[in-house]
């Protein structure tokens, strides 16, 4: 989500978090931007789910030409990012060197200024930094117990 410092101000910092879509249904989680169906069911019902920002590097690019609103910011890089509660969501990874970028890289999600609007207007949205805090344990998966006959 992008909003304005306009916005910002109006909405306030509680609607700029890291979120997802998570079906009532059939509890899959979609990117944000998914907010009328739902992939896997064909539901329409899906409320928002605030995610704990935390996830790891699975794919990135590094952009050296980019679009209009984004000019004086390359290059920089742009990581597709498993969120920790399985979702994947594309963005700017900042504060760290291009070549320093590696897929498997733990990141976590900062409310950082997106870009300059064309009248002056500054946008803001979710990034990623590194994040040294270790990856979180998964619970082991539990044993089912086998039919004796």
């Amino acid at each position: 989500m992008t909003v304005s410092a306009i916005e910002f101000s109006r909405i306030g910092p509680p609607k700029l978090r890291a979120y997802a879509m998570k079906c009532e249904d059939c509890g899959t989680l979609h990117a944000w931007w998914e907010k009328f169906h739902c992939y896997s069911c064909n539901s329409n019902r899906l409320v928002e789910q605030e995610l704990k920002g935390g996830g790891e590097i699975t794919n990135y690019t590094v952009v050296y030409y980019p679009p209009r609103d984004f000019l004086g910011q390359e290059p920089y890089v742009v990581g597709h990012i498993k969120m920790d509660e399985g979702v994947v969501m594309p963005a700017p990874v900042v504060d760290v060197a291009m070549e320093d970028v590696e897929i498997g890289t733990r990141v976590k999600s900062t409310l950082r200024r997106m870009k300059l609007g064309h009248e002056g207007d500054v946008y803001y949205s979710q990034k990623f930094i590194v994040d040294d805090a270790p990856a979180p344990k998964k619970a082991p998966a539990k044993k089912k117990k086998s039919a004796k006959k």
